[in-house]
């Protein structure tokens, strides 16, 4: 019987730490793609590919702190709200980058034009942007991260 109490307790201390993904920032155009995606328990991934090869694979690592401050800077710029305007045309080469979030209150997927999130939420792509590997090849790292979109 105590056994079963047991991995009873264990199944629901497994359920409870479930990693996931929370917010994913994608960009995709001109035959590059870059990926940076974080979940709920810190940790994170920056993946980037040009016409199909992965030529970068970092780990990045955020407390939980950083992700309740870009919940709030989504929320506060209203991003779910967000989506694209029919009567925008984009530049030629001109690439899309969506953002998901499952995080907090917030659960959406929004789907823009590169300049189009220049126009409507420049400090959310700087902010994300600023997630980049600043160094390749190297060993993982802890970037400090400032909701106004800039590193420490």
């Amino acid at each position: 019987m105590r056994s079963f109490f047991a991995a009873v307790a264990l199944a629901g201390l497994a359920a409870c730490g479930a990693t996931r993904t929370v917010i994913v920032w994608e960009n995709q155009g001109n035959g590059e793609s870059t990926r940076t995606a974080i979940e709920n328990n810190g940790g994170g991934q920056y993946t980037a590919t040009a016409d199909g090869v992965q030529h970068d694979d970092e780990q990045l690592s955020f407390t939980k702190g950083q992700i309740h401050e870009l919940a709030e800077l989504y929320r506060n710029r209203r991003v779910c709200e967000m989506s694209h305007d029919p009567a925008y045309t984009p530049v030629a080469n001109e690439g899309q980058t969506t953002l998901v979030l499952d995080l907090e209150d917030l659960h959406c997927s929004v789907t823009l034009y590169d300049l189009e999130w220049e126009k409507k939420a420049k400090d959310i792509t700087e902010t994300m942007r600023s997630m980049r590997p600043l160094n390749t090849h190297h060993k993982p790292y802890q970037r400090k991260l400032d909701p106004r979109g800039m590193t420490q």
